[in-house]
C-alpha cells in the first residue's frame, strides 16, 4: 500500500486533476490505483472518482494502521505548506508526515508549492521535513528558492511542474468563437468588487462576447449564482468533471481565471489565459507559462488588459504553447522523482 496525503474530496477540480495525475505516474511505474490509500473530504466520492482506496481525512488510527506496512507516503501535489489560509492545514500535512517518519515510511514529496509560510516554527518545520524525505520535487522556481533559504541543499530537490501539465494537449483546430470562460473563487474583496465584475461583464457582453461563469472550487457557484441575478441571461457552468474539462474550453477564446488549475487547463486546451492574481502562485504561474495576469486590486484595468491580449493574440499564444512544452517537460521529472523510491 502506498499512502497518498492531499487536499482531496473537496470538490476542487485543480486538486482532483492533480490526483488522477499522480495515479498516471504511479501507474506507469507499476502500481495499481487499489494500492493507493487516499484520506478524503468525501471518501465515497473518491473512491468512485478514482477507483484508489480510501480513509477518512481525519482517521488518524486508519492512517496509523495503514502506515504500519505502506511501502511509502506521497505528500503532495499542490499548495499544501503555506499557513496564510490556515495554520491547521500545514499542521495537518506535516504531521502526516512525522506519522510516516515514526514509522520508518519513505516520504516523497511530490510536485509541492511551497508558500507563503510566515510562521518561524512552520518554517523549520517544512526544512525538516524536506531534508528528512526520501525524494522531493517542486513545482515551480519559487518553490525551489524558498527551500533554498530554509537551508534544504538544491541538489535534494527535483525541479518539476504541476502535475496537471502532465495531460495531453488539445489543440485549437479552427478559429475560436467569441466565448469568454470566467473563473473567480472566494476572496477578501469579492464584496467590494461584487460592482465593478457587473460593469466588465455588462461590457463585453456589449462588445459580443458569450460570457460564461466556470466554477472551478468550492464557493465559486455562488459567486456565479450573484453575479447570474444582476445579469439577466448570464450562464453559471456546473462545475466540470475531469472528464468534460476539453468539453467546456473547446471553442472558447479566452479564459480569465483566478484559480491556478483554470489558468492551466486553458493553456492545455488552447484557450487564452489570463490570470486574476489573488494569490502569489497564480502570478508565479501565469510567469512560467508566460501568459498575461493582473492583479486582484487593479481589476479596474482587466478591460483594457484584455484589449491588449486580444490585439496580440497569435503571439501570445506562440508563447504559451512553446513555455508549455517545456512544463509538460518538466512534469516529467515528478514521475522520476517516485521511481527513485518506488523502483
Amino acid at each position: 500500500m502506498i499512502l497518498v496525503s492531499g487536499y482531496y474530496g473537496f470538490d476542487n477540480l485543480g486538486d482532483e486533476a492533480i490526483l488522477s495525475s499522480l495515479c498516471a505516474d504511479l501507474a506507469e511505474l507499476g502500481v495499481s490505483r487499489r494500492e493507493l490509500v487516499v484520506p478524503s473530504g468525501n471518501p465515497e466520492k473518491t473512491a468512485a472518482e478514482h477507483g484508489v482506496s480510501v480513509l477518512g481525512r481525519f482517521d488518524v488510527r486508519g492512517i496509523w494502521r495503514t502506515l504500519s506496512s505502506a511501502r511509502c507516503l506521497i505528500s503532495g501535489g499542490g499548495s499544501l505548506l503555506q499557513d496564510v489560509t490556515s495554520r491547521r492545514s500545514i499542521a495537518y500535512y506535516l504531521s502526516l508526515v512525522e506519522m510516516a517518519q515514526a514509522r520508518k515510511v519513505p516520504v516523497i514529496m511530490y510536485a509541492q508549492g511551497l508558500g507563503p509560510i510566515r510562521s518561524r516554527f512552520f518554517k523549520a518545520w517544512t526544512a525538516r521535513t524536506f531534508r528528512r524525505a526520501a525524494a522531493c520535487s517542486v513545482r515551480d522556481k519559487d518553490s525551489l528558492s524558498f527551500l533554498a533559504g530554509l537551508g534544504v541543499p538544491e541538489e535534494q530537490i527535483v525541479l518539476g511542474a504541476d502535475p496537471v501539465f502532465g495531460r495531453p494537449f488539445a489543440e485549437r483546430a479552427e478559429k475560436p468563437l467569441r466565448r469568454l470562460l470566467l473563473n473567480l473563487r472566494p476572496y477578501a474583496s469579492w464584496t467590494g468588487q461584487q460592482e465593478l465584475w457587473v460593469q466588465h461583464i455588462s461590457r463585453w457582453r456589449q462588445e459580443g462576447w458569450e460570457v460564461e461563469f466556470l466554477p472551478l472550487g468550492p464557493g465559486d457557484a455562488e459567486l456565479g449564482a450573484f453575479l447570474q441575478s444582476r445579469l439577466l441571461g448570464l450562464t453559471v457552468r456546473p462545475r466540470p468533471g475531469l472528464g468534460e474539462v476539453e468539453q467546456v474550453f473547446h471553442g472558447a477564446a479566452l479564459c480569465l481565471s483566478m484559480r491556478l488549475h483554470g489558468v492551466v487547463f486553458s493553456a492545455l486546451n488552447d484557450c487564452q489565459p489570463v490570470g486574476i492574481n489573488y494569490d502569489p502562485k497564480v502570478a508565479s504561474l501565469c510567469a512560467q507559462l508566460q501568459v498575461p495576469w493582473i492583479e486582484v486590486n487593479h481589476l479596474g484595468q482587466l478591460p483594457e488588459l484584455v484589449g491588449r491580449v486580444l490585439e496580440e493574440g497569435e503571439q501570445l499564444r506562440r508563447d504559451y504553447r512553446l513555455a508549455l512544452r517545456e512544463l509538460q517537460q518538466r512534469a516529467e521529472c515528478n514521475r522520476r522523482v517516485l521511481a527513485q523510491v518506488l523502483r
